[in-house]
């Protein structure tokens, strides 16, 4: 075996390992996603101008879909080149040689790759909008004052993941089944509100609102420690 091969396997059994440790850290950090969210959605309605190209993008491209692209091949056929380009992706990031892709129109797709994987390159479509998180990239690295266009961008892609992720995620997904419906459910549902969260902060008002947004994250355990800290000592709960 390759060095490239026995990095990678390392990397798998590491994953592995951590596979329910993860579950259970996410299905813990679902309250405070969602708390989170939730009032990041009340500080964006308090200056609803600077998320409008978001909202645009996202609502545009979905209704474009529902009148045109469900029923076309091309539709079909750019979900399944996002959704294997994303498992390619994150084979690459846990060091696996990445020796075949392919996307056909009527056919599915598949991601050939060294080595045996693991259950983040497998559940990462599910979570991770590729074009949408490339796009904030793009616009956090080069900086070009050209808004709306970025925001706008940001809200097709973002359109496009939801619209992905609802069409691909079902009881008969293989991915799905190959990685067990419980764990699935104590994972995705976080990541997928964190994912959410850091596009709309990031849309809205850019690093800053990131920051914002986490902060909002972190508001109930500040609160949980505030409380514990003035209770006297020896005090009963």
């Amino acid at each position: 075996m390759s060095t490239r091969g026995i990095w990678a396997a390392r990397i798998d059994y590491a994953v592995e390992w951590l596979k329910w440790p993860v579950a259970v850290g996410m299905l813990t950090a679902l309250p405070l996603f969602a708390w989170g969210l939730l009032r990041l959605i009340g500080h964006v309605l308090s200056q609803p101008l600077g998320v409008l190209p978001l909202a645009i993008g996202t609502g545009g491209f979905i209704m474009l879909w529902r009148r045109w692209l469900d029923t076309s091949t091309i539709g079909r056929w750019l979900i399944t080149v996002e959704h294997e380009l994303t498992h390619a992706i994150f084979a690459w990031a846990t060091g696996h040689r990445v020796v075949a892709i392919k996307a056909s129109l009527g056919r599915g797709g598949e991601v050939r790759f060294m080595g045996r994987g693991n259950w983040l390159i497998t559940l990462a479509p599910y979570f991770f909008p590729t074009a949408a998180i490339a796009l904030l990239l793009m616009a956090y690295l080069m900086s070009i004052p050209i808004l709306p266009w970025p925001g706008l961008f940001l809200g097709v892609a973002l359109g496009f993941h939801i619209v992905s992720t609802y069409r691909e995620t079902h009881r008969d997904q293989s991915d799905l089944k190959s990685v067990g419906a419980k764990f699935c459910w104590m994972f995705l549902p976080t990541a997928n509100l964190a994912v959410l969260g850091l596009l709309l902060a990031w849309a809205h008002g850019g690093t800053a609102d990131v920051k914002i947004w986490l902060g909002h994250v972190q508001e109930p355990i500040d609160f949980l420690r505030s409380y514990f800290q003035q209770l006297p000592p020896g005090s009963d709960l």
